[in-house]
């Protein structure tokens, strides 16, 4: 089961990296197009590109910190516990036989 979770976050994230390239292909080739006004169509598609990109910095200024403490913070911690809990009566071999 848990194969199967990180193969839908591995899709997941290839999606939304999907998204937000397409985004800015579409913003970036209709920046300078002929506006109808009221209801175009272009303008429209380039309000949800930008909401989309906007929406994608969003979340990376939320995952970034995250990201920076677990591995500067929380993983520098466990690592040292790591090498205290590697010698145990076992490791070294030694019987207990009282």
């Amino acid at each position: 089961m848990k194969k199967y979770s990180k193969i839908a976050a591995v899709l997941v994230t290839v999606m939304l990296c999907v998204s937000v390239l397409a985004a800015v292909f579409c913003a970036a080739a209709h920046t300078h197009h002929d506006c109808t006004g009221a209801g175009c169509a272009v303008c429209a598609v380039l309000e949800q590109c930008d909401q989309r990109l906007r929406g994608a910095a969003a979340a990376a200024a939320a995952v970034l910190p995250v990201l920076f403490f677990a591995k500067y913070a929380v993983i520098p911690r466990t690592a040292g516990t790591r090498e205290a809990s590697g010698r145990t009566p076992v490791t070294l071999k030694v019987k207990l036989l009282n």
